[in-house]
């Protein structure tokens, strides 16, 4: 990670514009320091109270200034070019997108040292890469589909296959690097060359919607927009979902954390909270 600037003792005046890192934050416990996030920023339920000061690639750096928040952070590279405008403001915390799930649990826990809550960020990240463990079922050769406007199909080096290779859905080999294509056609080649047994296409919308996928000759399970695409908390239990769907044979992982939009208080962060 990147920090651009010193720290001015512990930040309690957060702007983030990363998604994930704004779960954490409120699932660590400090959501009372976050003053503004993304309209992406929906986990949990509390975030969507926040200021809202842009999309994920765009920022209101007029109204970010206003706040005067002593940390913002970012996600790297997609958002690189808000760097240099906002280190005039505040700190820059940088965050790269992670590889695999130990990247992520280094995110987390660097995350915790920055904000002097080490030992609560171990603990969820602890929980997190527990869960991530648990699994009933064991299937080769699994490639995952994004529809982001483009289709983003994830390589072999990216947290998304190392967390279904945790939890038994193994990811196909030979995909060196990520993927992003504009056609169906495109994709097709992918999956010609990969051979998957398994397609894990995740969608435009919240809702199940099979003709977004209906050209793909291959088993497909269908999930929800932005919940592989999100590595906060949710993640482990988004994909307990997942397994689970593919346990019964189903099509559609239902009640994903991008659909619910869970409260703290809320079951679905039981793991963690207690």
């Amino acid at each position: 990670m990147l920090l651009s600037g010193a720290l001015e003792g512990v930040p309690r005046r957060i702007v983030s514009l990363n998604p994930s890192i704004t779960e954490f934050l409120f699932v660590l416990g400090v959501g009372d320091r976050v003053v503004a996030t993304d309209v992406w920023s929906y986990r949990p339920r509390e975030a969507m109270k926040t200021v809202k000061v842009g999309s994920f690639t765009n920022a209101d750096i007029e109204l970010i200034n206003k706040l005067k928040p002593d940390l913002v952070i970012l996600a790297y590279p997609v958002q690189k070019h808000l760097v240099e405008r906002l280190s005039a403001i505040a700190p820059v915390l940088a965050v790269p997108m992670p590889v695999n799930l130990n990247a992520v649990a280094s995110i987390f826990e660097m995350v915790g040292n920055l904000l002097d809550v080490d030992e609560e960020a171990m603990r969820i990240t602890g929980i997190y890469m527990d869960m991530l463990g648990k699994s009933n079922v064991d299937i080769n050769g699994v490639v995952a589909v994004l529809s982001l406007g483009d289709f983003v199909i994830p390589c072999e080096s990216s947290y998304i296959a190392s967390a279904l290779n945790k939890v038994g859905l193994k990811y196909v080999r030979g995909l060196k690097c990520v993927e992003v294509i504009t056609n169906k056609e495109g994709v097709l080649k992918v999956m010609d060359r990969a051979k998957p047994n398994l397609v894990i296409y995740e969608g435009k919308t919240k809702e199940y919607r099979p003709q977004e996928f209906n050209w793909v000759d291959k088993p497909v399970v269908y999930t929800p927009n932005d919940t592989l695409a999100h590595y906060g908390p949710s993640l482990p239990l988004d994909l307990q979902l997942l397994v689970n769907t593919v346990a019964n044979k189903e099509a559609f992982v239902k009640n994903t954390s991008s659909v619910v939009k869970p409260s703290l208080s809320d079951a679905w962060y039981k793991p963690y909270i207690g």
